[in-house]
Parts: C-alpha cells; sequence; structure tokens
C-alpha cells in the first residue's frame, strides 16, 4: 500500500487531505480532493510543538526561566484557585499553594485544562468562560484572561497533567514578553527554518494551543529543524508519570508528554518507536519526527476530529509510515 492508497481508502470520510513521508532526503507525498503539498490547513494543535519551540529559545536567550512565576507577565493569573476535589462543585475552591510557572505551561500541569473526563463541573467553567476554540468570536488576551481567572484549577500547580489550557496561556504570555508571538514566531522559527506559508489564523488572538495554519512542506521544514536542533531532547523528554499517562489514555496511547507534544513510551502500537515526538491536531493533522530514523511525518485533513482518539485515516497513516 501507499500513501495514495491510504488517502484513498479514506476519501468517504476524509475527501480532503495531504499526507508526507520523509525518511532524510526521500519525501513521499500524497493529496486528494484536489488539495497540494502547498494547499494551506488550520492545524489546530501541532501549533503546540512550534510554540514549544519558541518558549525554548527564549530560555536559551535567558529572557524567560522555566520557573519563573507566569504572573511576572500575567498578573491577571497571579492569585489561582484550585478545586478542593476534581469531582467537587467549581466553586469549592482552596488557594494555589504554589505559583504557576513557565515549567507548568511547559508541560501541560497548569491545572488549567481537560482530563478524560469533560464533564467535571471545573471543566464546565472552562468552556463556559475561557474555552477558545470553536467559538465564533474570539477575545484579545487582555480580554482572556480576567475570564480565565475566574475559571478554578483541577489540580495544585504541578502536581498533574490537563491538556490544551497551558497552551493558550503559554502563547500568551509569549506574545507579552516578545512584543509579539507572531513576529517572534516569524523572525526566529519560520525564517530560519524557511517556512514561508505558516501563520496565524486569527491574528487578534495568537493561539499558543491551536492558533496556526501551515502546509505540508512547512511542517516538513519544522521537522527537520527539530531533528537538527539541540532543543529536540528538551522538547522530547516526558514529563508524566504512569498513573498520569494511564488517567490520560484518551489522549496519550502508548506516550507521555514531553513539552509542545507527545513522546512514545510504550511499544503499543506498530508506530510507536522511543522518543518519537509529536502531536495531533483537532482539525484532522498530525506531525512527528522519529529522531533515530531521521524521518518526518505529516498528515494534513480538513476533517475535524470527533474525539481525542486518533481516526482511522491517521491510524492507517501512521502504519504506513512506520514501514
Amino acid at each position: 500500500m501507499t500513501l495514495q492508497d491510504v488517502l484513498e481508502k479514506h476519501r468517504g470520510t476524509t475527501p480532503n487531505a495531504v499526507a508526507l513521508v520523509a525518511r532524510g532526503d526521500d519525501v513521499e507525498v500524497a493529496a486528494v480532493g484536489g488539495e497540494t503539498r502547498d494547499s494551506a490547513f488550520a492545524v489546530a494543535s501541532v501549533t503546540k510543538p512550534v510554540v514549544a519551540y519558541a518558549a525554548q529559545l527564549l530560555v536559551n536567550d535567558g529572557r524567560i526561566a522555566p520557573d519563573d512565576p507566569v504572573a511576572r507577565w500575567l498578573p491577571e493569573l497571579a492569585e489561582p484557585k484550585v478545586v478542593r476535589t476534581p469531582q467537587g462543585p467549581a466553586d469549592d475552591v482552596v488557594p494555589a499553594t504554589t505559583p504557576i510557572t513557565v515549567r507548568h505551561l511547559l508541560t501541560s500541569r497548569s491545572g488549567w485544562g481537560f482530563t478524560a473526563d469533560f464533564s467535571l463541573p471545573a471543566t464546565r467553567v472552562l468552556f463556559e468562560k475561557a474555552h477558545l476554540h470553536g467559538v465564533p468570536e474570539l477575545p484579545t488576551p487582555d480580554e482572556w484572561l480576567p475570564r480565565l481567572a475566574e475559571v478554578p484549577l483541577l489540580h495544585q500547580p504541578g502536581t498533574g497533567w490537563t491538556y490544551n489550557t497551558s497552551y493558550d496561556v503559554l502563547g500568551v504570555l509569549l506574545d507579552r514578553v516578545t512584543g509579539s508571538l507572531p513576529d517572534f514566531l516569524a523572525e526566529r522559527v519560520f525564517a530560519p527554518f524557511g517556512m514561508t506559508a505558516t501563520g496565524f489564523v486569527s491574528p487578534v488572538f495568537p493561539s499558543g494551543a491551536g492558533g496556526l495554519s501551515s502546509t505540508a512542506d512547512d511542517l516538513l521544514a519544522f521537522g527537520r529543524g527539530l531533528l537538527a536542533s539541540d532543543l529536540l531532547p528538551v522538547l522530547a523528554t516526558d514529563t508524566t508519570s504512569a498513573a498520569e499517562r494511564a488517567a490520560a489514555r484518551i489522549f496519550l496511547e502508548g506516550q507521555g508528554w514531553g513539552c509542545g507534544g507527545s513522546v512514545d513510551v510504550a511499544d503499543v502500537d506498530p508506530w510507536n518507536v522511543p522518543g518519537r515526538y509529536g502531536w495531533v491536531g483537532g482539525s484532522g493533522t498530525a506531525l512527528h519526527v522519529v529522531p533515530a530514523q531521521r524521518k518526518v511525518t505529516v498528515l494534513l485533513t480538513r476533517t475535524a476530529m470527533t474525539s481525542p482518539e486518533p481516526a482511522p485515516v491517521m491510524r492507517d497513516f501512521w502504519e504506513l509510515a512506520a514501514g
């Protein structure tokens, strides 16, 4: 089976797609639905590895440090409250016992975000007040932060893994540190890597969790840049415990979480390779790098995921790419 065969197999449910697998200098590309390798897609959470890489550049520059409290730049978030128990009422809260730090954002351990149970009272408050994805009109960061401050944390900072919201906070923090996250990415990530068609879908809110649009070749360029970077081991080091991985299996299958993406830690599926790093986007997108094989895999579709579990087209794509 070829890449083209995989995409043709799923045209009924995924009519528009581009797939790319690069093994060193050997690049295979396939497309369906009138798409080409130059087609731009909203990549959703594939934004996270890009923003994590940008954050590590700023750490290297000495402009931020992992243990810096985020309140240094985001004073709106200086006094977070934590629900007494995750299953309990959203107004039964206690003060945070430690500040939220940059490291907590990078490793998705701030306390804001999603668990496998989307019905938790605090999660419903997050959806109501501060969830950004799928909303008809985005707020500005200055409008959003006070709303987020009203959302209680699901756990004390640093003591558990929750998905997504930490990266929206990280994007706002980087925007304030640099004066413009879009400009910083353009200057320090996109231009050096030769990513000529990547940028934020909405400049109103530069979402670090899911705001970028890109192409297969731009994501290939980013993946190759990661493989050549001494920052990749930092991004691709698992930060989760076995219990956290088990609780988050709906998000992580044979994987832990590094910074901005997952890292394979268990041989659950044929495509799991120790050290494989990357992430998927809810818009039906995926980017991974396999350092041991010098491999980059990119899948871009316009079919939104209906759950955090990967769609069949993703699984078939990853299985073929693993060969």
